[in-house]
């Protein structure tokens, strides 16, 4: 089953981080720069998640709002995270209809787990050695 991430990151870090949990379930990722693509990559019947950096240049409300307002998506798990200053991209991602909101410190201690329950649910993920970056 093509298991899959979507996401709409911007920072090569968290696009690393985001990877990485994808791939310790069996997942495959999706890089997007703008919302409106989302709906285009979920693959009816593949199991999805949507992880979105609320902080994007071009906010992803409107576009993750209509996912949610379509039949054939309304099911797709979409999880914000956001700089713990920036509150208020809480708010709107919760009226928007992200299923979460997660503060960045929470976000990358619970992401690997967030990916194993909305796409393996009662799966165990793979333990795979992390590559060292190399000191400056």
């Amino acid at each position: 089953m093509n298991r899959k991430v979507i996401a709409l990151v911007e920072d090569p870090f968290w696009r690393t981080k985001i990877d990485n949990a994808a791939r310790s379930v069996g997942a495959s990722t999706v890089f997007l720069s703008d919302a409106a693509g989302a709906a285009a990559a979920i693959e009816p019947g593949a199991p999805v998640i949507v992880v979105v950096d609320l902080a994007l240049k071009s906010s992803p409300f409107e576009a993750l709002s209509a996912l949610k307002a379509a039949k054939a998506t309304a099911s797709v798990p979409i999880v914000g995270y956001f700089d713990i200053a920036r509150k208020d991209l809480k708010e709107k991602a919760v009226a928007a209809g992200f299923d979460e909101a997660l503060a960045r410190s929470s976000f990358a201690e619970r992401f690997a787990d967030i990916v194993l329950k909305y796409l393996l649910p009662g799966g165990v993920r793979k333990e795979e050695d992390e590559r060292e970056l190399p000191e400056e």
